[in-house]
């Protein structure tokens, strides 16, 4: 028994009013698929926000120009020894002196950054007060313009850049017979660039 092909209905005409609906939801579809990129695009964004940035990254204002503030560290750091007692092992001296060095360094270099690299600090004895014990602040003031880069500084600068190379602390140790430190003191270099926004530099 042969089989016979149904054929296929013919389409019915589209009335004018289907077609406008048709139209219409192709634009709304199209209008969603915008607001759709969209609101990925600000929730890429706010993911970032709030995740991207490591924790101890600042949070950019949007039109901010203030300049970023540097570190400062010494390139290289000594530490030396005098001993206030005869007959003390070389080696232990050493020792002691070497274990005293870092929190002198690192004190020293926070003092600099405090007065000199930050210019929120620059001629602000307020900013330096508490690496001077309480009988030395009363001098903190009267000396502010050698303690910090000056009063004067931001209204001739902007910025102040320390070298990278050649900024060099010495720490001598004063230790008695129980080879415990007593005294420190620091010679060091520091120096730096102290920079305009117009491009005027002064080392």
């Amino acid at each position: 028994m042969a089989n016979e092909k149904t054929p296929l209905r013919e389409t019915a005409p589209t009335s004018p009013e289907r077609a406008k609906k048709t139209t219409d939801r192709s634009t709304v579809a199209r209008r969603r698929v915008v607001v759709g990129i969209i609101v990925a695009l600000v929730v890429i964004a706010g993911l970032w926000f709030l995740f991207g940035r490591g924790k101890d990254s600042p949070i950019p204002f949007i039109g901010s120009t203030a300049p970023e503030v540097p570190t400062f560290q010494f390139s290289k750091a000594q530490p030396k020894y005098e001993a206030l007692q005869a007959h003390l092992a070389k080696a232990k001296l050493e020792k002691a002196a070497k274990h005293a060095l870092p929190t002198i360094e690192k004190g020293t270099a926070q003092f600099l950054q405090a007065g000199y690299v930050n210019p929120d600090g620059w001629g602000d004895a307020g900013s330096i007060d508490d690496f001077f014990t309480d009988d030395a602040k009363a001098q903190v003031d009267p000396n502010v313009e050698t303690l910090t880069l000056g009063t004067s500084a931001s209204d001739q600068f902007d910025t102040f850049t320390p070298k990278k190379k050649g900024n060099t602390i010495k720490v001598t140790a004063l230790i008695d017979g129980n080879l415990n430190v007593t005294r420190a003191a620091a010679e060091f270099t520091f120096k730096g660039t102290a920079a305009n926004g117009d491009g005027t530099t002064k080392s």
